[in-house]
């Protein structure tokens, strides 16, 4: 209790510090940001991910590398979610925290129309969060991933996909605690949402020192000295896989059988463009997060990402150019790079890459395929 009280007393160094969490919790919110500041100086975004990815359950990593050169603003770093909402065929389940102490984590089929994004919003909804200046756009939420077949939820299509691996169509982890990377300002903020039980009676200091204590275990771990960097993944049985040969799912004539058909849906009016894609796999003992900062070196992003999906016993990675959407204050904004070019550095330039663009048929393809 002592020691309860010695951070509530010195709840300063925390923002808000607790009278002023007191004055929004009176209101309507039931979820309020705590977070403290540290330089960020000794720190980078990979340093802070090493240091936390021994903790168990899933975690991420968001970064923004612009043009290759110039380093987004924000970085952040997730552990430990509250929760897990995973979408497998017409199967939901949703783990962690958000279910009842001593569940298992529930799992059903979807109702009739119901889809992973109204299941998302429900869970979403009983949260009413407390804006507070000088935080970025994302200080807790759900991150994650829609696979290519959830399609198949908003528009009429044939169930002809073949499921060929065992990973879920759509996973999304509810982030509550989370490490900022604020490159503007070179410091970093740890950052504990507080959870306000309104059905019953509120205890607002309790609320406030579960956050600050989930705060500072995290502040215990950054101030450890850094482990080993994992090169190579461990296994279980002990076996190890080694650079294997690069598999291929489809061979090259029924590839080229796949163009021939799509040229024909285009002559035939049903298409105007397809992308068509095959998978290259191959085994390695390199570690996950090894494969991410190679790629992070050679290709660096506007939008990368390294999701550790835990006991689902999978990793994604990946790098992005641009932005596919952003819904923010009733408006949504896109800024794709096909069908694009670079501003002119005069009128003449700009005039010939306008005409330049006009003249692409493919470009225009582009163009229409994002506006429709």
């Amino acid at each position: 209790m002592m020691a309860n009280n010695m951070i509530l007393t010195n709840s300063s160094i925390y923002q808000p510090d607790l009278k002023a969490f007191r004055e929004i919790g009176a209101g309507e919110v039931n979820l309020i940001p705590i977070y403290r500041v540290f330089p960020a100086d000794l720190e980078t975004p990979v340093t802070v991910y090493i240091k936390m990815m021994d903790s168990l359950g899933p975690s991420f990593l968001l970064e923004s590398v612009e043009g290759g050169e110039q380093v987004g603003r924000y970085s952040f770093v997730g552990v430990n979610p509250r929760g897990i909402i995973t979408l497998q065929g017409n199967e939901i389940s949703i783990g962690g925290d958000m279910i009842a102490e001593g569940q298992e984590s529930q799992a059903r089929p979807l109702a009739k129309g119901e889809d992973i994004l109204d299941v998302l919003k429900a869970e979403l909804c009983q949260f009413q969060t407390a804006e507070l200046p000088g935080l970025p756009r994302f200080s807790g939420g759900s991150v994650g991933y829609l696979g290519y077949d959830v399609v198949r939820f908003f528009e009429q299509l044939p169930e002809s996909a073949e499921r060929v691996l065992s990973i879920p169509d759509a996973v999304f982890l509810l982030a509550d605690t989370l490490v900022i990377f604020d490159h503007a300002r070179h410091q970093l903020m740890i950052l504990a949402n507080a959870f306000l039980n309104k059905d019953g009676e509120v205890d607002l200091e309790m609320a406030y020192l579960d956050a600050i204590q989930r705060i500072e275990r995290v502040s215990e771990k950054l101030l450890r000295p850094l482990p080993a960097i994992p090169a190579r993944r461990s296994y279980r049985n002990g076996n190890s896989h080694g650079p294997g040969s690069l598999s291929i799912n489809k061979s090259q004539s029924t590839f080229e059988e796949m163009v021939i058909q799509a040229k024909e849906y285009i002559a035939a009016g049903d298409i105007f463009q397809a992308v068509l894609s095959q998978r290259l796999s191959r085994k390695t003992d390199a570690h996950p997060f090894a494969i991410y900062r190679a790629l992070r070196m050679l290709n660096p992003s506007p939008y990368m990402f390294y999701f550790d999906f835990g006991q689902l016993g999978f990793q994604v990675i990946g790098a992005s150019p641009e932005m596919h959407v952003r819904l923010e204050d009733g408006v949504a904004s896109v800024r794709p790079i096909a069908g694009t070019r670079w501003r002119g550095k005069s009128e003449s330039e700009v005039k010939a890459l306008e005409n330049e663009l006009l003249a692409d048929k493919k470009e225009r393809a582009e163009h229409v395929m994002l506006v429709d």
